[in-house]
């Protein structure tokens, strides 16, 4: 199912988190560095001057206007009007803006329960079109179904498509190889190399956990965060130093399994034992109209939630000195419990050295964090390859 996008959020990605993951994906060859370097400022700045651009980049100007020069020519760049200076002579600046018609990319999220959904957006991060297909499928059914609704998203579009973003739960390494996936039951998969074959354009898969970051870094204005995904499964990422941690074997964030004291039903990992609590979650959810205890139970067991999660991270908090955690979840949680109560549990547990508190808080993305972050990591690949 497509469907038009004029009510859902106008950019599906944002700027800061985009150019702070943009120097990894610039061309090595300076050339191709400043061209690409030009795109992205009059893309985040609109309507800039040529002169405006030698100063926020610091190129020359004489560089800038041959760079801008070939990129009106070749369509990627267009001249709107022009800008008077107050008490200044002389000829009015030009402004310059991105052509919308470039390229469009497609963003698709697998982490959502029993649900693939995508976006088809355009080059300034809008969305256009958003689709939805099941998401029940495993294996080489699960790569049918992605396949089908990225052509989906690419045939409802006479724009080319500039790039294509994945964001799926599992280890993915840096080649876009998911090397293990247990909810989509992939292991040692190809995806970035089964796509790009497939639509002959720069594809990116990422872990979902990894993108939702991406999509937090602006609005937590912070070089240092950890992100917890509570859902269908259980994981983390982390942003360090401005920088995302991977780990040696691209597993940075997966603490689900690590294991926990016992609990009564048996469930010996933190997962296990999170997952039980959404059960248990969803069976008083559906009491509430009935039964008047339901309500505190849901919160207490929500709270058990948020316990459970502070408790295992507080190491990672205290090894890393991070000033804040970001809990994302689906809707029907009330994430801002669980987030409360995860803060409760690594300050009872931490003892303060620096004097600053780890805040924990909800993501302001909600369930679209995942295409929010792949749509300008996979922008910003396309980019690159203007």
């Amino acid at each position: 199912m497509v469907s038009e996008a004029s009510e859902r959020g106008t950019h599906m990605a944002r700027r800061g988190a985009e150019s702070r993951l943009a120097t990894k994906l610039l061309p090595t060859d300076a050339r191709a560095h400043n061209r690409t370097l030009v795109i992205q400022t009059v893309l985040r700045s609109r309507d800039v001057s040529r002169a405006d651009v030698a100063r926020i980049t610091g190129l020359s100007r004489i560089t800038v206007s041959e760079l801008v020069a070939g990129l009106v020519s070749d369509g990627i760049i267009v001249e709107t009007g022009s800008r008077a200076t107050a008490g200044r002579p002389g000829k009015p600046a030009t402004l310059l803006a991105i052509n919308p018609d470039v390229f469009t990319t497609v963003a698709v999220d697998l982490s959502q329960p029993g649900e693939f959904h995508g976006s088809l957006l355009t080059l300034d991060g809008s969305e256009i079109r958003h689709a939805v297909v099941d998401g029940n499928a495993r294996g080489d059914g699960a790569v049918a179904q992605v396949l089908g609704l990225v052509a989906q998203l690419a045939e409802s579009t006479t724009i080319p498509i500039g790039g294509i973003g994945i964001g799926t739960p599992g280890i993915v390494d840096d080649s876009g190889v998911v090397l293990e996936s247990t909810n989509l039951g992939w292991r040692r998969l190809a995806l970035a190399d089964v796509v790009r074959e497939r639509f002959s354009v720069p594809t990116r898969v990422e872990n979902d956990a990894n993108a939702a970051i991406v999509s937090e870094l602006d609005s937590q204005h912070s070089d240092d965060l950890l992100l917890v995904r509570v859902g269908a499964g259980l994981g983390g990422a982390a942003f360090v130093g401005g920088q995302l941690v991977r780990g040696a074997s691209f597993a940075a964030g997966e603490f689900a399994h690590v294991r926990t004291p016992p609990a009564a039903d048996g469930s010996a990992t933190v997962e296990e034992s999170v997952q039980s609590l959404l059960r248990m979650a969803d069976r008083l959810r559906d009491q509430l109209p009935d039964r008047p205890e339901a309500a505190a139970l849901l919160e207490a067991t929500q709270r058990q939630i948020g316990a459970l999660i502070g408790q295992t991270l507080t190491p990672a908090v205290a090894m890393l000195d991070v000033p804040r955690v970001i809990i994302d979840g689906p809707r029907e949680l009330d994430v801002a419990i669980i987030a409360e109560a995860a803060q409760t549990a690594i300050r009872n547990q931490r003892s303060l050295v620096s004097g600053r508190l780890c805040a924990v808080m909800p993501g302001v993305n909600g369930p679209d964090a995942v295409l929010l972050g792949m749509s300008g990591i996979v922008r910003s690949l396309a980019i690159a390859a203007l």
